[in-house]
């Protein structure tokens, strides 16, 4: 698959399973994501690979999170919160880990981050893996990202899910260049 082919039929698949990457692929994924566009060279990503029982530990500081969040959440809201690190074999949270700089402004920083993440989806679609990008109530959850190995001021700016496609994906209609594009 070339990268323009990668590119122009990238695809989120919400149903992965096993297999996900061996640890040469997680390694090839996770060195495509370092080579993400980075004004002054700042490195303000970290990155926390979640995999096998550590995906059951996740889904702990998840149930914690929520009823930090909402005490009264019932035991089915508290099932799903445990069981969401489970719909993949490997995550890879995305961390902002944001530096000071006077010409490299934090929002430059975050779509650093972005880039890495969405570099690290084509890299495991290119070798055969889907991938989704999620984020929610979890990403801004001070118990998590502290999980995660964040500091403070930290934050995830996604959790990308990797594994193997399991059904197909629902399709993407091709979008109108003249819809979202203009020429001056």
């Amino acid at each position: 698959m070339s990268i323009l082919e990668a590119l122009e039929q990238r695809n989120s698949h919400a149903r992965l399973t096993d297999p996900g990457p061996d640890n040469e692929a997680l390694a090839r994924i996770l060195r495509a994501g370092l080579r993400a566009p980075d004004h002054g060279r700042l490195r303000p990503w970290r990155f926390c690979v979640i995999a096998e029982e550590a995906r059951q530990r996740l889904g702990e500081v998840f149930v914690e999170g929520l009823l930090l969040r909402d005490p009264s959440a019932d035991g089915a809201a508290q099932n799903k919160a445990q069981a969401a690190p489970m719909r993949a074999p490997v995550i890879i949270a995305g961390l902002l880990h944001a530096q000071q700089h006077p010409k490299v402004p934090r929002v430059e920083q975050v779509a650093s981050v972005a880039a890495a993440l969405h570099g690290m989806s084509l890299a495991a679609e290119a070798l055969g893996f889907g991938s989704i990008w999620r984020t929610g109530a979890y990403a801004r959850d001070p118990a998590v990202i502290t999980a995660l190995g964040g500091e403070a001021g930290d934050e995830v700016i996604g959790f990308l899910y990797v594994g193997t496609r399991e059904g197909p994906s629902k399709p993407i209609p091709e979008a109108d260049l003249n819809e979202f594009v203009r020429y001056l």
